[in-house]
């Protein structure tokens, strides 16, 4: 039967062939026994959840990264260098250099993984606690059960508030109708019937027959048939293209592993030319050698390169946290940053999924309505803008009464705002009625309901018949304009009821028509007192037979007026896709609804601009995959599509070599949040399968956070940019030293531990500095950077080495300089203050890397303070290794007068003048520009 199952279409064809396909019996259900024997067969009905990793692969993914796995050689390789050496040696001497190497990779995996667990707890705080039942059929009795023991073949008994446990179709319904918006998009209640007839290629939207997992029951009764459970369900689909669509590297993590194979070719490359040369040459021991390609390899490698992008990513997502805006994966910070295209879900996203009347049209005058939602905070006003008394106004009085009666919804206020129970139409119906003074609690206490005619999807309408106190019977009724008016033979007016002729009715629909362009969608509203004397009267009836029927009651109404409703956008939506719209970051709307209420929304937030195309689902699946892609570019809303049509739309974009983030809460969004560069999952009323699928949640369901995110992330790629400009720079000046003291004759090279302490100690603060270094204000003006743009461009790679050169050679002067100290031990002194040289002069460099091309002297501010207690903290303890006997013997340095710290001072603060100038040359264009970090040039080569 499992195969059964897999293969059959289900809404369509005869409920006979289906009872004998699943062995089922629509009237007692199944036994006990053959439910446990299907439970057996076909398993929970639960969608399986891939289970969290392992706290040991957590720290195991932290070392997946080339720099670190560098670092890792080169620490196996001071091991081994250790272990060779004379075994008189302190055991710090042997193996300092492998222990300091080894704690950098143990700090920054530890960085990792405790951000990246703080993240997940973050998010599992968000889950909602819920242990979903189901009634069901079974032996003949209805029992409450657990919705995973639900089987195919069960018949579910459901009404209004229940959420659906599994596929099912329908074999009655009573007005029934579900909210799909979390599967399908569609913002508006469903309408289903049991007795429809459909294609066999008819939408998951229009299956009318059909319920499915994941959505919920608004209004009316039914009963259904499981067809489905599990990974079988639509839901499981989604669930399936999940696990195709595996785990997508952001734009940052690609680059810093391009960036550190290089790294680790490069060093490769020359510690083994190095060590080649020396064993051709003969003069070394291949020890001493072995020493020389570690201190050459630990040199080139930016060792705190991987840490310090760890805490400045942390420290985003941090800045991000307080926003709203969780992060479950470090490198999605920065991704943002780097977007061209934000694919955005409307229903729930733009916005607030809950309907909202925004005009009225009542008594020939029009009025509009203010606030959202189904907070009641809001007034009815004139075309003036002016509050509208409608006690002075019967015919809005008479449309707020009716509208309030028929209707089956009510409102209950929750945390933080308003919720409808029942259908949102009818919410947005009493909310209305609630701002013009009337609302429900008002008017139904002097009504008696006494028939209630429900809506169906071929008479467009609902009409509820009421006692009131004066012993008046009325049939109030909303509905299709279309098919309500025609009805109608009078409306109320300021004067009175006035008769309605044809020119009248068309002056009406107009108005209709004129609602409906604006993607309004409208209701007209009537009212009809029943004559008492007549079988139209409901009381008198003694039987259900004898009941009079709709259309003795549904006739000759009096025209009370149209009200017109939308899903009004989110606040702060509009403004965050203007800023958007300013970073030249691209806003496209897909969305499962329809198409024109898709443009109307979007023309409203300024996603639409001109020459902009709309696309439907049915539209995408007659274009190719190629045809699609010289299209989407083009494209600003895709309307009515499924699941499988949002990854394609997603694909496109990436084959364009778009970044491309999707943002989204329903189910249907999942496996596009997973394939997207960056999904952005909504986290307060979300669901669970989106925010597992996404990098991003928004814990404030806030459109408007990700225009912070894109902020912070285009802040953070810079700040990178500017740390790793300076660790490079830096290192290319201890490359360069390094190489030439190896290839000169007298000159000692610089130790291992030397070179990380450089790196790590005194580098390692303003490094870090420079990651949190206040944003520039007009990056949110300039468009993203390119996605085939590196880290650093080809100027920036002169930049380096220009700098490099510089500082080597400041290196190589102490080397050559003429100390007043014994010959036997000046190597061995010049080494020591070209080690201090080079530990200072990176804190006065550090300066310059905040802009490419500005003065440090014009910077605002000029020094920051994070900067300028990194330089002085990491200056301070660079003195400990010089100041502190004990440390002497271990880092090989001297204590140096005041004429060596002179010297030493000047040729250290000398990088800021140099590098002034050569801005000061840029700017002019005598030589080439954007020669540094965070030009946009530059990182487009």
């Amino acid at each position: 039967m499992r195969d059964v199952a897999r293969a059959v279409v289900h809404h369509n064809g005869a409920i006979e062939d289906l009872y004998a396909r699943l062995e089922a019996d629509p009237v007692r259900g199944l036994t006990d026994d053959a439910a446990k024997a299907r439970l057996d067969e076909h398993g929970a009905n639960e969608l399986p959840s891939a289970p969290p990793p392992s706290a040991l692969k957590r720290i195991v993914a932290q070392f997946a990264n080339p720099i670190v796995l560098t670092l890792v050689g080169a620490a196996v390789i001071a091991t081994i260098n250790g272990a060779s050496t004379k075994s008189d040696a302190s055991f710090l001497a042997r193996f300092g250099d492998a222990i300091a190497i080894g704690l950098i990779v143990v700090l920054n995996a530890a960085l990792g993984f405790y951000q990246e667990r703080r993240a997940e707890q973050a998010l599992d705080a968000l889950k909602k606690m819920q242990t979903p039942n189901a009634r069901v059929r079974r032996g003949d009795v209805v029992k409450v059960i657990p919705a995973s023991d639900v089987v195919p073949g069960d018949v579910l008994e459901i009404e209004a508030g229940d959420a659906v446990a599994a596929d099912a179709r329908l074999l009655q319904t009573i007005n029934l109708a579900t909210q799909e918006a979390s599967l399908t998009g569609e913002s508006l209640p469903i309408v289903k019937d049991a007795r429809a007839e459909l294609p066999d290629d008819a939408p998951i939207g229009d299956r009318a027959t059909m319920l499915f997992t994941g959505t919920s029951v608004v209004r009316g009764k039914g009963r259904a048939l499981v067809v489905a459970t599990g990974t079988q369900t639509e839901l499981g689909k989604l669930s399936t293209l999940l696990s195709e669509s595996g785990e997508q590297k952001t734009p940052l993590e690609e680059r810093l592993d391009h960036f550190g194979k290089r790294i680790l070719v490069a060093c490769v490359a020359i510690s083994g030319v190095m060590f080649g040369w020396g064993m051709y040459r003969g003069d070394s021991t291949w020890q001493e050698l072995l020493l020389a390609a570690v201190s050459l390899a630990v040199a080139a490698i930016p060792e705190g390169l991987p840490a310090i992008t760890t805490i400045t990513l942390a420290l985003g997502m941090q800045r991000m946290a307080k926003r709203g805006a969780i992060v479950r994966k470090l490198a999605a910070v920065e991704t943002l940053g780097a977007a061209t295209v934000i694919c955005t879900d409307k229903t729930g996203t733009l916005t607030q999924n809950e309907m909202t009347v925004r005009e009225i049209y009542a008594g020939a005058c029009s009025y509009s309505v203010t606030g959202t939602g189904y907070d009641p905070a809001g007034e009815i006003v004139d075309v003036d803008g002016k509050p509208v008394d409608c006690a002075d106004r019967p015919a809005l009085t008479e449309l707020l009464a009716t509208i309030s009666l028929a209707n089956t919804a009510s409102l209950a206020q929750k945390e933080g705002g308003w919720r409808v129970v029942g259908d949102p139409t009818e919410g947005a119906l009493l909310t209305l009625s609630a701002k013009g003074g009337l609302p429900k609690e008002s008017v139904a206490p002097s009504h008696q309901v006494l028939k209630e005619i429900p809506f169906d999807s071929d008479r467009k309408r609902m009409t509820v018949v009421t006692l009131d106190e004066s012993g008046k019977e009325i049939a109030h009724t909303k509905g299709s304009a279309d098919v309500l008016i025609p009805m109608c033979v009078h409306q109320l007016t300021r004067d009175g009821l006035d008769g309605l002729d044809d020119a009248k009715r068309d002056a009406i629909l107009a108005e209709a028509e004129r609602m409906s362009q604006q993607s309004l969608r409208v209701l007209a509203v009537a009212r009809r007192e029943l004559d008492v004397a007549s079988a139209e009267r409901p009381s008198e009836t003694s039987s259900d037979g004898d009941r009079p029927s709709a259309e003795h009651i549904e006739q000759r109404f009096t025209f009370l007026g149209l009200v017109g409703m939308i899903d009004p956008p989110r606040k702060g939506v509009k403004e965050a896709v203007a800023a958007c719209a300013e970073a030249q970051v691209r806003a496209v709307m897909i969305t499962g609804d329809h198409k024109l209420t898709a443009v109307a929304i979007a023309r409203e937030l300024g996603l639409w601009d001109e020459g902009a195309i709309a696309l439907t689902g049915s539209e995408l699946d007659k274009l190719s995959d190629e045809a699609l892609e010289r299209r989407v570019d083009h494209v600003r809303v895709f309307a009515r599509v499924t699941a499988e049509q949002k990854l394609r739309i997603v694909r496109a974009f990436k084959a364009r070599g778009h970044v491309v983030a999707m943002t989204g809460d329903g189910v249907n969004d999942a496996p596009a949040l997973k394939e997207a560069h960056i999904g952005i999952a909504m986290g307060k009323d979300g669901t669970d399968v989106a925010r597992e699928a996404a990098d991003m949640v928004l814990a404030d369901d806030n459109f408007a956070t990700i225009v912070d995110a894109v902020r912070e992330g285009r802040a953070i790629w810079r700040n990178i940019q500017k740390f790793i400009f300076f660790l490079l720079s830096s290192n290319a000046g201890l490359l360069v030293t390094v190489f030439v003291a190896s290839v000169l004759p007298g000159m000692k090279e610089l130790r291992p531990l030397m070179i990380l302490w450089i790196n790590l100690v005194t580098n390692g603060l303003p490094a870090l500095a420079l990651g949190v270094d206040p944003p520039d204000p007009t990056q949110m003006t300039e468009p993203p950077r390119k996605a085939t743009s590196g880290l650093l461009g080809a100027r920036e790679y002169l930049g380096i080495g220009a700098v490099g050169l510089l500082m080597g050679a400041l290196a190589i002067l102490c080397y050559l300089w003429p100390w007043d100290v014994a010959a036997e031990e000046l190597p061995s002194y010049a080494r020591a203050v070209a080690f201090s040289l080079l530990a200072l002069s990176p804190l006065f460099h550090a300066f310059n890397c905040r802009s490419a091309t500005a003065s440090m002297f014009v910077m605002r501010p000029m020094i920051p303070l994070p900067l300028l207690l990194a330089v002085i903290v990491s200056a301070g303890i660079h003195l400990v290794a010089l100041v502190f006997p004990s440390l002497r013997g271990v880092f090989q340095t001297f204590e140096l007068g005041t004429y060596e710290w002179v010297i030493l001072l000047v040729l250290s603060a000398s990088i800021i003048p140099m590098i002034e100038l050569i801005k000061a040359l840029q700017r002019l264009g005598i030589v080439g520009k954007d020669l540094g970090p965070m030009s946009r040039r530059a990182s487009e080569q």
